[in-house]
């Protein structure tokens, strides 16, 4: 039974693309061809068709072997390539073979050509074969390198989450402890001390927890969200009022100007604002400002937190926006690194954009985007 074959021919001659067509079938293929004798046409073939083997002439009015060959490589294809003429000699056989072809044939003894074709599909199979394997093992590699990279971030997420607990409920249980044992011999001012401590410590145990919890939801692409009309303003006006009650040690201002109606998921902004306030105060020195601001700007709002702190290298800037990376500082500020990235996840869900401006010793800038909502839009859809 013959076998299919798909050659593609470069032939200035019907004549002669007749011949090899017939040795091929004496050979026992059953070849589907296609006869080209230009650059312009061998591209098009080369681009619109699927080939097993390419058979070429050498020398041609308007084409050549080496031009053919070349169009060849330039596409990336790994096609057995055979050189058949008439009109060509050792040195210049010997040429086309360092030039990448597989074999050359005289027009005047093509018996060989049925072998040579065998032979040179049987090696393209092969050589296949070897690069199949070679991009499985890569990727078996590239599995098994993350997999260890999983492990690892696995470990140290195990051992800062364990530390960055433990820290808060230490605090707790300690002050709990003493007004518990030893209520009887404290002050008032000892007791409301001790029971603050533990409260603020409980909100920041409260604040890790709610990032795990987003972080796995937007990992599992399980965010749900609620989207509503958002008056920025006012919710601005809102989270800053909760976070000064606890950062004393900072001055916040607010600078919002125009219209700030969005479309968000409440929670997820109130999240995105806490962790880029805490962020601000953790990074920055007692006494010092923090500013939130907001601005409209074509379709969307432009939320900004902008703190007098350490800043961050330029380097660091895209870290950061990655699980558990934290900037080393000096006094070793404390934190599971998951703020930012939750940040990011809150953000982007809802089609916004987040990115910082810093420098060192000059503070940082954190700014995001929520899509700007038309309330005259927005009420003739909801009638």
């Amino acid at each position: 039974m013959s076998r299919p074959l798909r050659v593609l021919i470069i032939e200035d001659s019907e004549n002669d693309a007749i011949l090899l067509l017939r040795e091929l079938r004496r050979s026992g293929y059953a070849p589907v061809h296609e006869r080209v004798d230009t650059a312009a046409a061998m591209r098009d073939a080369l681009e619109n068709k699927k080939w097993d083997i390419i058979i070429s002439d050498f020398v041609m009015p308007q084409f050549s072997g080496l031009e053919a060959l070349k169009l060849t490589q330039e596409a990336g294809l790994d096609l057995p390539f055979i050189v058949v003429s008439g009109k060509i000699g050792e040195d210049t056989a010997v040429a086309a073979m360092k030039a990448g072809a597989h074999d050359y044939i005289m027009k005047d003894n093509l018996a060989r050509l049925g072998p040579a074709v065998e032979r040179e599909l049987q090696e393209a199979a092969m050589r296949r074969e070897r690069r199949k394997s070679a991009e499985e093992l890569r990727h078996r590699e590239e599995e098994l390198s993350l997999m260890k990279k999983a492990d690892q971030l696995k470990d140290e997420f195990i051992g800062l989450v364990s530390h960055e607990l433990r820290t808060p409920l230490t605090v707790i249980l300690g002050a709990l402890n003493t007004v518990l044992g030893e209520g009887g011999k404290l002050s008032q001012q000892e007791i409301r001390h001790l029971t603050e401590d533990a409260y603020w410590e409980a909100e920041r145990l409260s604040n890790i927890l709610a990032n795990l919890l987003e972080l796995a939801r937007a990992q599992a692409n399980r965010l749900q969200l609620l989207e509503e009309p958002v008056d920025m303003k006012e919710f601005i006006d809102t989270v800053v009022r909760e976070v000064k009650w606890r950062a004393t040690a900072h001055e916040i201002v607010i600078d919002c100007r125009g219209s700030l109606m969005v479309a968000a998921d409440r929670v997820r902004v109130e999240r995105i604002l806490l962790n880029l306030l805490d962020n601000a105060v953790k990074y920055s020195l007692p006494g010092s400002t923090i500013r939130v601001f907001a601005k409209r700007t074509d379709n969307e709002v432009v939320i900004g937190v902008c703190d007098q702190g350490i800043g961050i290298p330029v380097k660091d800037q895209e870290r950061i926006f990655k699980p558990f990376q934290r900037l080393e500082t000096p006094d070793k500020v404390g934190g599971t690194g998951l703020g930012l990235v939750v940040c990011q996840r809150l953000v982007e869900a809802q089609g916004g954009r987040i990115w910082v401006e810093s420098q060192p010793g000059q503070g940082s800038t954190f700014y995001f985007t929520l899509p700007a909502l038309d309330m005259r839009s927005y009420q003739t859809a909801e009638s």
